[in-house]
């Protein structure tokens, strides 16, 4: 197969390297690039295509293809009709499931429908080409073994994501993070489902592409920005700093839903973990240790007794410790 004209590393890598020329190395925003760069990366080859399901119509038989670069040139607009039918194609999925969500069929019968739908096709396709339609089977699809793939490698990074990002265990990423998805919780309330499908699906098509030509204007000014916020920023004193933070968090503690209420409390717990030295902070750890030791020895201890007691007695586990005897 012919070499994709591509560079030699890929978006993720990219990124990275330019957050390493324009950020410094030293800021959370540097630190967030390079851990999503090492990260976020999906590998959707599956090589060599299954007999059951050509890897692409009109291929020589032993081609490889490589779907990474298929995905990357598609995205990128490289191959601009390619592109475009697959920009086509995303949109008429979107009108059909937004079309589906706003049917008053319910899923089991819509279900069903579809299946009698695939059904009198394979019908109608094995009258006429019953030696073909024994080969189309979806357990040796190409298809299969790339939706697995992908599903597979989608789970792998999002185990990755969280075990990086949500571990709290440092203060400033916590932070950071708590931020972000508090910020996005909010944004998120203002779109639907359907909605958020349009939006991933013209983001897909427009956002590498529009990073790849104007990559190192953007990197530019978010680097000039956060510069600036946090030179601005380290200029006030630790206390003034604190107030700022937490006084606007604490206005708003009132006039928040609960649920907001909560995860502003958690915000201003996160902050004050952020900003206090590490001797304060072991002062307080020896504060509550007692605290913890009471509630462990009194509270916690007891209920695993007793959930792992119940699991014995009544064979709550697949598979019991101990085997029964008659």
């Amino acid at each position: 197969m012919t070499d994709y004209d591509l560079p030699g590393k890929d978006a993720t890598e990219k990124v990275l390297d330019n957050s390493r020329k324009v950020i410094p190395s030293d800021s959370p925003l540097s630190s967030i690039l390079k851990q999503t760069a090492t990260e976020m990366k999906l590998d959707f080859n599956v090589n060599p295509p299954t007999p059951a399901t050509p890897a692409m119509m009109a291929s020589t038989t032993g081609d490889m293809l490589d779907y990474n670069a298929f995905i990357s040139e598609t995205l990128l607009w490289t191959n601009k009709v390619r592109s475009a039918f697959y920009f086509v194609c995303g949109l008429l999925a979107w009108l059909v499931v937004r079309a589906i969500l706003n049917s008053s069929v319910t899923f089991i019968t819509g279900l069903c429908y579809t299946l009698l739908i695939y059904l009198s096709f394979n019908f109608i396709r094995g009258a006429f080409a019953p030696r073909y339609q024994e080969r189309c089977n979806w357990t040796d699809s190409s298809i299969t073994h790339v939706l697995s793939a992908a599903l597979s490698g989608a789970i792998s990074a999002a185990a990755a994501l969280l075990d990086r990002h949500v571990k709290g265990l440092d203060p400033l990423h916590t932070l950071e993070v708590g931020l972000s998805l508090w910020l996005l919780s909010a944004a998120g309330r203002a779109l639907d489902a359907v909605t958020l499908l349009l939006l991933l699906h013209l983001g897909a098509f427009t956002v590498p592409l529009t990073y790849t030509v104007y990559k190192n204007r953007i990197d530019a000014v978010v680097a000039d920005v956060y510069n600036r916020a946090h030179a601005q920023f380290e200029r006030f004193d630790r206390r003034i700093r604190a107030v700022m933070v937490v006084g606007p968090l604490s206005v708003m503690f009132f006039l928040l839903p609960n649920m907001d209420r909560f995860v502003a409390a958690f915000i201003i717990l996160a902050y004050g973990r952020a900003l206090a030295k590490p001797d304060e902070y072991a002062t307080f750890q020896k504060h509550i240790e007692p605290v913890s030791k009471t509630i462990k020895k009194a509270v916690l201890t007891p209920m695993g007794n007793a959930a792992a007691n119940a699991m014995s007695k009544f064979d709550l586990t697949p598979t019991p410790r101990k085997q029964k005897t008659n």
